[in-house]
């Protein structure tokens, strides 16, 4: 017989839940656990309110004690499989997941069961599986845009172009106006090498959505990728004014421009001017003040980049004017002015007379300062390894060897073992005494990395440049005995160019 007071404070729990009192929702929940404690939907509402609060690991517990209490219910499957899924416990997920869809669970569970294992089975790396659940959910929930993109980047992912194409025109026909689908089939064309057809996905775009900071990014993303096949260093100098004309016609978010700042750093490198590249590395560790003052990629007004003035005037009146004259009826525009007979004056007295108006200044946009603004660690390590090659390019070694300290401090070993190289490399272009000695710690270093680590490949590439720095080029061809021939062919070309002289 069901206990009143139980499924009073149950009742009380789930409103106040809902209203957001999650510490109210909780306690209610354990008032009636304490009443009942084989009641599962006292776990479940204890379990919602610990999920709420990020409380994960209890909100775990009480949900497996719902499973226990009631345990041929899938929606006590789902509830346990979806808290472990947030608390990244990934394999008891999946385990409690497939429960789940094995007993059934109320519509909505299942729509976010197959969704959420469509996405699991992404995060491991199983595709196929992966697609078939978001299949799944696509049936029951119709089309929905999170899903259609996560089957492009999957698709994108197994190289089945045509397919990641499909999902990104359905994209379009959802969502005509929004740049996404645009987006998506750009990569996916990137990735094939249609340069070509990407850069028409990009003037479709220019036609139909309305400007933005990615569509920038991603002309960028084309002129590099021409410069690979063409060397034409012309291609920089486009993303550059791609870049200058985006801040000066997006109103961009701070991360926005941010990232320009340091693409544009990184493309002056390429062109070797060292001092601009420094400019946009200053700038963008202070993006907001550098913004609103009017910092300049470019020094000179650049023309807006060629793809998107493709879209000849012309054509836009005549369009215009074809529509305009549908619209008249029986006479077009010209036609109609040429049949109203004016008055004795020879005018066309009842015509509007139309004020001239001032255009109103448009406001320049700046950006919000208010907030604190603090660079991601990847931007940081990014600026470092920047600043590193504009200050190598200026042979300013002691600033290469600041830098290169900093970017020893990352999380990422790359970008360790990156500043380890540099710094042992600047004590060499500098002379310095301790330039040998440096380089044979930093060999050990790169030793010691291969042993507690044999895959670790980068570790092995920068031994061996350590060793042919030093013209150690018998250690260094020891080291690449120890790989596959696949590896060890292009390290021993830079071994034999070495001895050589570069010859």
């Amino acid at each position: 017989m069901p206990n009143d007071k139980v499924t009073q404070l149950l009742s009380d729990s789930r409103l106040a839940f809902l209203n957001q009192q999650n510490d109210v929702a909780l306690n209610l929940a354990n008032q009636a656990i304490q009443l009942e404690p084989k009641n599962a939907d006292a776990y479940k509402f204890a379990g919602n309110a610990l999920m709420s609060l990020a409380r994960y690991n209890e909100a775990i517990k009480n949900y497996s004690l719902a499973v226990k209490y009631d345990a041929g219910n899938g929606n006590r499957y789902f509830d346990l499989g979806f808290a472990q899924a947030t608390d990244a416990r990934m394999a008891d997920a999946m385990k409690n997941l497939a429960k789940a869809d094995e007993l059934g669970c109320i519509p909505e569970n299942m729509i976010q069961l197959y969704n959420l294992m469509g996405i699991l089975c992404f995060d491991i790396g199983r595709y196929e599986d992966s697609l078939i659940n978001l299949n799944k959910a696509e049936q029951l929930i119709g089309v929905d845009l999170d899903i259609l993109k996560r089957k492009a980047i999957i698709y994108g992912i197994q190289d089945d172009i045509r397919s990641g194409l499909h999902v990104a025109n359905q994209i379009k026909l959802i969502a005509p106006s929004e740049y996404t689908g645009y987006q998506l089939a750009f990569k996916l064309l990137i990735q094939a090498g249609r340069l070509d057809t990407a850069r028409t996905e990009l003037q479709k775009a220019a036609k139909y959505t309305e400007l933005t900071m990615d569509f920038c990014f991603d002309q960028i993303t084309l002129e590099l990728e021409f410069y690979k096949n063409d060397k034409d260093r012309e291609h920089f100098h486009k993303a550059l004014g791609i870049i200058d004309t985006a801040l000066r016609t997006v109103k961009p978010e701070i991360t926005s421009v941010t990232e320009s700042y340091i693409n544009a750093a990184e493309i002056y490198l390429q062109l070797e001017h060292a001092d601009k590249a420094l400019d946009c590395l200053n700038a963008a560790q202070v993006p907001v003040e550098a913004y609103n003052n009017g910092f300049a990629i470019v020094e000179e007004e650049l023309a807006p980049p060629a793809e998107l003035d493709e879209y000849a005037i012309e054509e836009m009146i005549a369009a215009d004017r074809e529509k305009m004259e549908e619209e008249l009826g029986e006479y077009g525009l010209e036609e109609l002015i040429e049949n109203t007979e004016p008055n004795e004056d020879g005018e066309r007295e009842f015509f509007t007379e139309i004020e001239e108006v001032e255009e109103e200044a448009v406001p320049t946009f700046k950006l919000d300062g208010s907030g604190e603004f603090e660079l991601s660690s990847a931007n940081r390590d990014q600026i470092n390894r920047l600043y590193i090659g504009a200050y190598t390019l200026k042979k300013d070694f002691e600033k290469v060897i600041a830098y290169a300290k900093m970017l020893q401090a990352s999380e990422g070993l790359q970008n360790i073992y990156i500043g380890k190289y540099t710094e042992a490399n600047a004590l060499k272009e500098m002379g310095a005494e301790d330039a040998e000695a440096r380089y044979k710690e930093t060999i050990k270093f790169f030793r010691n990395a291969m042993i507690k680590d044999p895959t670790d490949i980068m570790a092995v590439t920068f031994r061996v440049q350590c060793c042919i720095d030093i013209g150690d080029y018998a250690q260094a061809e020891e080291v690449c005995r120890l790989l596959s021939d696949e590896i060890k062919a292009p390290l021993l070309e830079k071994i034999a160019e070495a001895k050589s002289g570069g010859e």
